[in-house]
């Protein structure tokens, strides 16, 4: 009876996730194929070696935008040190930091010459990774779009144990990180949080390497499997 409950549930959800998945694998391949053909793609090339030649980026924008996987890929890449804000601000087992702990390892890595910092935390040390940073990547998509990435980040997690926090024991997690309030916060987040960081990112970025996309499907040539990592 336990199995049938189970399958129950979970056959909807691995319905969704597949259909969420597919799409964009899909449109994700589009961008690769139209990237690979059209030759008029000059301001995207100014971007990549503006990118290969940074020192310290930061990757910003909503939950569920793509910057994770954007970040992991640019740190493959440019071989710079991935750093996420959400593993400094969650401990082992997922518990959350103090804001004592939270800044001074953030206070830490911020000196550093060299890193891609992912996450928002706009609350905290914005401004500082802003100063420090030479590049800053702003994933500004729309909501719709961030609101299928969350889905399909917790139905990873949820179905297949994957994309977990650091720290998290892998085996047979079931873990649906979904809640009302963060659902409130996503759909929110270009109403409420935008305005917010939005003036400091122009006031920085006009003095640093400012790139701004407006689609997580945009980063996919950035983040072909097949692209060469540099020497």
């Amino acid at each position: 009876m336990d199995s049938v409950k189970y399958a129950i549930v979970f056959l909807p959800l691995f319905l969704l996730y597949l259909l969420l998945k597919g799409g964009a694998m899909a449109v994700g391949g589009l961008y690769r194929l139209t990237y690979s053909i059209l030759t008029l793609h000059a301001g995207q090339s100014d971007q990549l070696l503006a990118v290969q030649h940074a020192k310290r980026i930061i990757v910003i924008g909503s939950p569920g935008s793509g910057k994770t996987f954007l970040a992991k890929r640019l740190s493959l890449w440019t071989h710079l040190p991935y750093i996420s804000l959400d593993d400094l601000y969650w401990g082992p087992e997922w518990q959350q930091s103090t804001d004592q702990q939270f800044h001074k390892q953030l206070g830490e890595v911020l000196q550093r010459e060299e890193w891609i910092i992912e996450g928002n935390y706009h609350e905290r040390y914005f401004t500082e990774r802003l100063q420090r940073s030479d590049t800053i990547i702003v994933m500004d998509v729309s909501t719709i779009e961030a609101i299928s990435g969350v889905i399909t980040r917790s139905l990873n997690r949820f179905l297949f144990s994957k994309e977990l926090p650091i720290g998290l024991e892998r085996e047979a997690v079931r873990i649906w990180d979904i809640s009302p309030r963060f659902i409130r916060f996503v759909l929110g987040f270009r109403r409420r949080v935008r305005p917010k960081i939005w003036p400091l990112i122009l006031q920085y970025g006009d003095k640093r390497n400012l790139i701004i996309l407006k689609s997580k499907y945009r980063s996919y040539p950035w983040t072909s499997p097949d692209r060469p990592l540099s020497p």
